[in-house]
């Protein structure tokens, strides 16, 4: 809850700065400032990294599938050239997993299902290259490193009856750089802003944490325990809007000599 009141602040307060920008429409800006906000659906592939993970030990079985999930986040963009462009901003994601876990010997047969949620922000840095198509229409790719942050503490209890007990867990490294590429089309207008619509690919530098399954039984020492790491690769669909610039009503002030 602290990490999510800390999240929409700074996004307020990237939106506050936003709106300052945005009414500088009388000024020639060296450098012009456009805020907007960003939706995304988070689509895991196996293109980037395999989806599943898989646990084994002797009859112990387990498996975590990464699926739809989504992203959000208030971007401000610099227009460094006419088509070159600087963009940075904050997100949060939210990845869904879906976790089954399995026990069988010569006598039975015990198998659970469960869900995890995992959650992290990020600050990326985006370089953009834009080629106009026409008008009013451009297209763009861009590149960059995002600056991750991960709070999620990751665990799974199940208990499915009888003396059996399947224990889940995962270690997560809290801080982390990841790549993002992105390919779009943009429409923009004067009055209304611009209009975004495109895909990008989340490409991690190590694994989004290490998952351990362990299969127990309630008064004896016996167990089963494996270890793997989980990929947090993604492809992803992704909506902007960015807002327009506004021109200040009432007489401006031109500067120049006194007379």
């Amino acid at each position: 809850m602290y990490f999510h009141k800390l999240f929409f602040g700074f996004t307020l307060t990237l939106f506050s700065a936003g709106n300052i920008f945005c009414q500088l429409g009388d000024k020639r800006e060296k450098f012009p400032i456009h805020f907007g906000l960003q939706s995304k659906l988070v689509m895991p592939s196996d293109f980037l990294g395999a989806v599943q993970t898989n646990l084994t030990d002797q009859q112990f079985n387990s498996s975590l599938i990464q699926k739809l999930g989504f992203s959000y986040g208030a971007l401000i963009r610099a227009d460094y050239t006419k088509n070159i462009t600087i963009e940075s901003g904050i997100h949060y994601i939210q990845r869904h997993f879906n976790a089954s876990m399995s026990y069988s010997d010569s006598v039975e047969f015990v198998q659970d299902t469960n869900r995890l949620t995992f959650i992290n922000y990020e600050l990326p840095l985006t370089g953009i290259v834009k080629i106009q198509l026409g008008r009013s229409i451009f297209s763009m790719v861009g590149l960059g490193p995002a600056f991750t942050f991960k709070p999620t503490s990751v665990k799974l209890i199940d208990l499915p009856g009888g003396k059996h007990t399947f224990y889940h867990t995962g270690s997560v490294k809290k801080f982390g750089i990841d790549l993002n590429a992105q390919v779009a089309f943009e429409y923009r207008t004067k009055k209304s802003g611009y209009f975004y619509l495109g895909g990008s690919a989340k490409i991690p530098t190590t694994y989004l944490f290490n998952w351990g399954g362990k299969y127990s039984q309630q008064g004896s020492s016996y167990y089963l325990i494996d270890f793997a790491k989980v990929n947090g690769a993604f492809l992803s669909l992704d909506v902007r809007y960015y807002f327009p610039k506004i021109r200040k009503s009432g007489v401006q002030f031109k500067p120049g000599p006194i007379e």
